[in-house]
């Protein structure tokens, strides 16, 4: 998957009226990720960027019933374990990953252990972690309707769901006249606990999960595993000094999930589709995206990182064609637009050997525009491609540079690497620039939040 080159080349200028010749200085490239095969490199792995499932947190362990039994106390004190929680259901995000592939459509932690006879507690059952590449979003849906059960359960059914009992306990109703059912005073107890939870559960007014994990690390919880069922001893009272019963373990939480992953990258790679881009990408980072002389030959955004020789890096993101309509979902637009949302660089990938190519950029910027607006004043570039073709190339990009005076313009062949170290020290220059603008916005917002802590 790592491949690591160096290369020192000579370029030739395109599309301008004198021929010259530059030496390009030293860089590496190599290749982050390409969703290939690893098994098999000349064959693409499936790529997913959105996925909905159902995450349900671990239910709790159930109580124990037991009493202590030794040579000489043959009728003991009760000494059940209570149960373990249940597991809890994290998103991570990780650098390791690069698709969300690997997701099924039910995702649940373990359950926690039942308690066990000595007092000893079940142990908590094991969390379930999903890591997801950085840059996905994480979002709370509403759950499907469940289908309503056709009778609903009875009282014996109820008490089932609820109760662990002695394997020689009496039966709960079979109470003489005037004796206290200690077993009716424990429902009581773990109704009004249940109350209590639904009142809790109402007035915590918790809000939806909607989380973006825009950091290698950042982590979400999303369900919260069951808690463990009581074990006997809870049951202990001064008149009831042989509880018979423990409780089981209570459901997870349950939620349905909505994972979007947006791609991150400094630069994003935005073209009709036969533009050239995936080319583009092999010749500035040495990574490999599918390339044919078709339309759409990208299926899915591939990203590469350019490291230069003082180890500068930047990362370079291969945005799918984009087609008129594609705000609007056509051509799986959505799907497509919302991987450039991240980009801090907007490179338009114009064929300037096409018949309009400064229609091609406004179709782009209208597409982008109405998909968010305001996105198309973040800072851009113009790649000219397919500058080789000298007839029309040379014409179009005369017409284009006279039409376009607010978008700097840079030609050049990235089938034949013609022009391309200029391009790379051009991306540089503009991606260093944005990355210092971050840096002092953000030192400013620190400086405020220390003056307003003192």
């Amino acid at each position: 998957m790592l491949t690591l080159t160096s290369h020192l080349t000579t370029v030739r200028s395109c599309c301008f009226g004198a021929q010259f010749e530059q030496k390009a200085r030293l860089h590496t490239t190599r290749l982050v990720y390409s969703y290939l095969n690893r098994k098999s490199p000349s064959k693409y792995s499936h790529f997913v960027d959105f996925v909905r499932f159902r995450a349900k947190g671990g239910d709790g362990g159930d109580g124990c019933v037991s009493f202590m039994r030794e040579k000489y106390l043959p009728k003991g004190p009760p000494n059940g374990g209570n149960g373990g929680r249940g597991g809890n259901v994290i998103i991570r995000a990780t650098t390791d990953e690069g698709s969300l592939r690997r997701l099924g459509r039910v995702c649940s932690a373990k359950r926690g252990h039942n308690g066990m006879g000595g007092g000893r507690h079940g142990m908590r059952g094991d969390d379930l972690v999903i890591q997801v590449p950085v840059g996905t979003i994480v979002r709370e849906v509403p759950l499907p309707e469940k289908k309503e059960e056709e009778e609903p359960m009875d009282k014996e059914a109820r008490r089932a769901a609820r109760w662990v009992y002695y394997p020689r306990m009496e039966e709960v109703e079979a109470v003489p006249e005037g004796k206290v059912n200690f077993f009716r005073q424990a429902e009581r107890l773990m109704d009004e606990e249940d109350r209590y939870l639904r009142w809790r559960l109402r007035n915590e007014n918790p809000t939806k999960i909607e989380v973006d994990l825009a950091e290698d690390g950042q982590e979400v919880l999303v369900c919260k595993g069951g808690a463990g069922g009581y074990g006997n001893p809870y049951f202990l009272t001064t008149e009831n000094r042989s509880p018979k019963w423990a409780t089981r373990g209570r459901k997870g939480e349950e939620r349905q999930i909505e994972l979007e992953l947006k791609t991150i990258a400094d630069i994003g790679l935005v073209g009709l589709p036969n533009a050239g881009k995936s080319t583009l990408l092999g010749a500035i980072s040495n990574a490999h995206p599918k390339q044919g002389n078709y339309a759409f030959t990208t299926l899915h955004p591939f990203v590469g990182t350019v490291d230069y020789a003082d180890q500068f890096q930047l990362t370079v993101a291969d945005i799918p064609g984009l087609i008129e309509g594609a705000h609007l979902n056509v051509g799986l637009g959505h799907a497509f637009l919302r991987h450039v949302e991240r980009a801090k660089l907007l490179v338009y990938v114009i064929d300037i050997s096409g018949p309009s190519p400064f229609d091609d950029l406004k179709i782009l910027q209208q597409e982008l525009e109405a998909y968010k607006p305001g996105l198309i004043q973040r800072q851009s570039l113009i790649v000219a491609n397919k500058a080789d073709i000298v007839n029309p190339a040379k014409e179009n990009l005369e017409a284009l540079q006279s039409q376009v005076k607010n978008i700097p313009i840079v030609p050049v062949s990235a089938r034949y690497e013609k022009n391309v170290l200029k391009l790379t020290s051009v991306l540089r220059k503009e991606v260093e620039r944005i990355r210092a603008e971050e840096e002092a916005i953000k030192k400013t917002l620190r400086n405020d939040d220390d003056e307003d802590f003192i």
